[in-house]
């Protein structure tokens, strides 16, 4: 690549992550192409992306952009970029899901709402569950306190009707 190009490359990129609050490092050495496009597609279909940048690059893009990368290994090796324009978790759990499928993916550091997070800190990230998943567990307490005031109440009222049964049966032997 020559060098105008890659200017033009570095603009256009900088213009593309500007307004982006959430970067994702992740090392793909050995991931085979398939499994590389089922990752796009996974992450396209939640508005997140994927871009792999040689590292010399991607550090012009990050200074352009006031990234600060405090671990220099993130950008050794080859680097993948992964980012949200929504929910900034999703690139973290699909490279958890990836991994966990035996796919060779892994963190190598983030960059979120301007504080850099090792690989350690990225994956406590990705266990955090999903906003739909956060309010179906919501909902099943509220479902669990219902169920349960219901039962209070007809264990009251079964209550109330023995008292009552044995008041009768008390009265009607007099």
């Amino acid at each position: 690549m020559i060098k105008a190009e890659k200017k033009k490359l570095v603009k256009d990129l900088v213009k593309d992550f500007d307004g982006i609050d959430n970067f994702y490092f992740a090392d793909f050495t050995g991931i085979n192409a398939e499994d590389v496009t089922r990752l796009r597609i996974e992450l396209r279909a939640e508005k997140a992306y994927m871009k792999v940048i040689k590292n010399r690059l991607l550090s012009r893009i990050l200074e352009q952009l006031d990234v600060e990368i405090t671990d220099p290994q993130v950008l050794r090796g080859s680097t993948a970029v992964l980012y949200s324009e929504e929910d900034i978790l999703v690139p973290a759990r699909k490279i958890k899901k990836f991994a966990a499928e035996e796919v060779p993916i892994r963190f190598k550091g983030a960059f979120i709402e301007g504080r850099f997070l090792d690989e350690v800190s990225v994956k406590k990230l990705a266990e955090i569950p999903s906003r739909e998943e956060l309010l179906a567990h919501i909902l099943g307490v509220f479902e669990g306190i219902k169920t349960a005031m219901v039962m209070t109440l007809m264990a009251k009222l079964n209550e109330l009707i023995l008292v009552l049964g044995s008041l009768r049966d008390h009265k009607e032997e007099e």
